[in-house]
């Protein structure tokens, strides 16, 4: 089975990478050191714990058989969105489960640009379905640093958390990531955003020489009237490397446009 799951991994990344045919491009490399870290957590108490969340609501309905069916849905439109890494890393403005499961820590992020600074503003959140609950434990920021901008609008930020730099655009729809598969871990190398205003990926930088990469893509607004309306679409390779030559790892990025 793992053998099985890395062959689909690596063929969606080399489709990804390979078959995306672009009309613009702009590319730009960074320094490793130029990447402002996620602090950690600040925990946070009661009553600030216990009250209403800012971004998330949760909303109940009659499920089957005597269950109840919750639904926590985010602003988007203010900027928040879900995180989660069960099953690969996925970007939510809506996350829904019954009643009888178990309790989980998800990640409420908001992108927030602001006196000439992009912030992301994290705050973790225990969703319990018995009770429909929504508790925040924690909370933290991190000011991005931006690693690419291209002529079209595409802006490309990131950010280090832990082991990894998360790349971070907006409009994202898919994405997919050189991690391995483990499979006990349910842990994908795919990216999915659904209803969310941005959406990232992760390299992993505990061994630059070896080089990482990831892809994101999404589409542009809309351009022309009637027949002539096209909906572009951008990609964003960005990868993770160090060669003998370079005095510490630089992540390099590309964006593409395609009509």
């Amino acid at each position: 089975m793992h053998a099985s799951y890395k062959m689909i991994a690596g063929a969606a990344l080399f489709a990804c990478a390979v078959l995306v045919p672009s009309e613009a491009h702009a590319g730009t490399v960074s320094p490793l050191s130029s990447i402002a870290t996620m602090p950690g957590l600040l925990p946070l108490k009661t009553p600030e714990a216990i009250t209403g969340i800012a971004g998330a609501t949760v909303k109940s309905k009659d499920g089957y058989r005597g269950s109840r069916w919750h639904e926590v849905t985010t602003a988007a439109a203010r900027g928040y969105c879900l995180t989660s890494t069960e099953g690969g890393f996925r970007w939510m403005s809506t996350y829904a489960t019954s009643s009888g499961s178990n309790a989980e820590d998800l990640d409420l992020d908001r992108l927030v640009e602001k006196d000439g600074k992009v912030t992301l503003e994290r705050t973790r959140v225990r969703f319990d379905p018995s009770d429909a609950s929504l508790t925040a434990t924690g909370r933290s920021r991190v000011e991005l640093h931006e690693i690419a901008r291209s002529p079209d609008g595409v802006v490309v930020w990131a950010y280090r958390d832990g082991r990894d730099v998360v790349v971070v655009t907006r409009n994202v729809d898919r994405g997919v990531e050189s991690r391995e598969v483990d499979v006990e871990r349910n842990d994908f190398p795919f990216v999915s955003a659904e209803g969310c205003p941005f959406a990232g990926a992760r390299l992993d930088a505990r061994k630059p020489e070896t080089g990482t990469f990831v892809q994101l893509a999404g589409n542009l607004a809309p351009r022309g009237t009637g027949k002539e309306r096209v909906t572009p679409r951008f990609t964003v390779d960005a990868s993770l490397s160090r060669v003998a030559r370079d005095p510490e790892p630089r992540i390099a990025v590309r964006v593409r446009v395609r009509d």
